[in-house]
């Protein structure tokens, strides 16, 4: 066999410490799950893989006998009674992924239930038996390494998660990226909206809190987590700065905390094109608009989020999500050629990744090379290329930006 392998009924043993009865329906339903782990460890391996295994142990065998030998014995069992292989954990995967999923009403996608084996291991090896004995080693670069003893990282486990894999598959629901007419027809409306003397302020502030999300969502290929970072009261001090500008007009975007895969808090300042070059994208008037509202509420006195609500609590992405949901409907009333009408916009379109994809697609058929594309995401590549990165104030990292501000508008510009 190419997985380690046990009877239905012996594993049933190992886990419940007795013999199933025939009469009952829960012993029934475990051994139907036991039955399939063991067939997903099985198929770990592709069909000819075992085959030729087999076939090799077969000619080994014959070997020995040409030479009146006994052909060598791989014992397979009994296994001990217990389970320190995880196969109750395999169990338990496999019964989550029967529950209801948020893409189907049948199943639970293998991406999710897999992360069952992830809390499970992050509490095992937080565990006090765990860390005593844990063996560290270093490898090249200051690199750590450790031994770890988690049943889940025995090869039956490993074989069922790799076999579970290959009958469930991966299916991936990308948001879809906004395209650069949905976000100008978005503004439009917009713009629409604002020219009305009927608007009450609360619309009005929150036309300028998702207008101005919008286009720093898109101008820097921000995920949606990463636009709400924005900082008030350094966005309100620095809105003038790259207003006339001689050669390339810009204006900063000042984002302040914890970025994903970074450790500690991190300024970034984004320096964007204060209008694309097709002219249909007016950043800054958008991101001028925000900071006079700030000014006007009085929130740029002290550090806190831009995009807030009238407490001065960040917002959420659900609300941002609801705004862009909102405004893609009338979108599909209006222009269906834009938005298809039997489009399921809720399903598609995020602002979680939505915006960054549509941006990056859009820079990409504009031939914009890699290098543009890493400097305008350079805290997730340029700061972690030598492992550290200096954390500096602002005013310092506005000099160091003006030192290649052309190239760090160049994907803005192009959108």
């Amino acid at each position: 066999m190419s997985a380690p392998f046990q009877c239905d009924c012996c594993w049933f043993v190992n886990l419940s410490k007795r013999e199933p009865k025939a009469t009952s329906e829960s012993d029934h339903r475990l051994l139907g799950y036991i039955r399939r782990v063991n067939l997903d460890m099985l198929w770990s391996r592709e069909g000819s893989t075992v085959g030729h295994s087999l076939g090799d142990l077969r000619k080994a065998a014959r070997m020995s006998s040409i030479l009146d030998l006994t052909p060598h014995h791989v014992s397979r069992g009994p296994w001990p009674v217990g389970d320190n292989l995880g196969f109750q954990v395999a169990v338990e995967i496999l019964r989550a992924s029967q529950e209801k999923g948020r893409n189907s009403s049948e199943y639970v996608q293998f991406d999710t239930v897999r992360k069952i084996r992830s809390g499970y291991t992050n509490a095992f090896e937080s565990s006090p038996a765990a860390v005593l004995e844990s063996i560290m080693f270093k490898g090249d670069y200051g690199k750590s390494y450790h031994f770890s003893k988690s049943p889940l990282n025995s090869l039956l486990f490993r074989k069922f998660m790799t076999g579970l894999e290959k009958r469930m598959g991966r299916l991936v629901y990308q948001d879809l990226a906004l395209s650069t007419e949905l976000l100008i027809e978005t503004l439009a409306m917009y713009e629409l909206e604002l020219s009305s003397v009927d608007v009450p302020w609360h619309r009005r502030r929150s036309i300028v809190m998702s207008g101005a999300a919008f286009v720093i969502l898109f101008g820097g290929a921000l995920r949606g987590g990463e636009v709400l970072l924005l900082e008030a009261s350094e966005l309100c001090k620095r809105i003038r700065d790259g207003k006339v500008h001689r050669s390339a007009p810009h204006v900063l975007v000042p984002l302040m905390g914890r970025f994903k895969g970074e450790n500690g808090e991190r300024n970034v300042l984004l320096a964007l094109s204060s209008v694309t070059d097709n002219g249909k994208i007016p950043i800054r008037r958008w991101v001028e608009r925000l900071a006079a509202t700030l000014i006007h509420e009085g929130k740029h006195l002290n550090v806190g989020p831009a995009l807030c609500n009238q407490d001065g609590y960040v917002m959420h992405q659900s609300e941002l999500n609801k705004e862009l949901w909102e405004m893609l409907r009338r979108i599909q009333i209006s222009r269906p050629d834009l938005c298809a009408p039997d489009l399921e916009i809720e399903n598609k379109y995020k602002v979680f990744r939505s915006f960054r994809r549509g941006a990056t697609t859009r820079a990409k058929e504009f031939k914009v090379g890699e290098d543009v594309l890493n400097m305008n995401n350079r805290w997730r590549k340029v700061q972690n290329k030598s492992g550290t990165m200096p954390n500096l104030p602002m005013s310092d990292l506005y000099t160091e930006i003006q030192q290649a501000l052309l190239t760090r508008l160049r994907f803005s510009k192009c959108l």
